[in-house]
């Protein structure tokens, strides 16, 4: 009976960390999809309203969910502060106080490069910053995606 309740345990230790594992994978795509669209909606603002940055962040709080809005409203937060330097200092200070499972190391490495090119160069340098954010996001994006089965399947197993 003992060895029966052993197994029993091991069976549903194993199968809740692997489901655990699948709803982290999903969360990262799910993350990695709305930032991709937070990104594409500052571009915009700051291509055609030339909203400024601190508002920006606020307006991007106000539409994105969970870690990402409380990323963004503690960037726009300490935008209006500006108590740190640069805006790759704030972006660098935000990331370290967001909680390690919101974001990727990846999509981490995207948010403090897009920082560097942010409030530092003219309009067009920093749209060519938001590009590239973007396009990095695309690329590791479709990479989660093609291995999302594969990787749920084995640990759902």
């Amino acid at each position: 009976m003992l060895k029966a309740a052993g197994i029993l345990c091991v069976i549903l230790g194993a199968s809740g960390a692997g489901f655990s594992m699948a709803l982290g994978v999903r969360r990262s795509i799910s993350v990695m999809q709305q930032l991709l669209a937070a990104l594409e909606q500052m571009k915009s603002e700051m291509e055609y309203r030339k909203t400024p940055l601190p508002e920006l962040m606020r307006v991007l709080a106000v539409s994105a969910r969970g870690g990402l809005a409380d990323f963004f409203g503690r960037l726009s937060d300490d935008l209006h502060l500006r108590q740190e330097g640069s805006v790759y200092a704030i972006v660098r200070k935000n990331l370290a106080a967001t909680p390690a499972g919101v974001f990727s190391p990846q999509v981490r490495h995207i948010l403090l490069n897009l920082g560097s090119g942010l409030g530092k160069y003219d309009l067009p340098g920093q749209l060519r910053a938001v590009d590239l954010a973007m396009d990095r996001l695309r690329s590791l994006l479709e990479q989660c995606q093609a291995e999302q089965r594969s990787r749920i399947r084995s640990y759902c197993t």
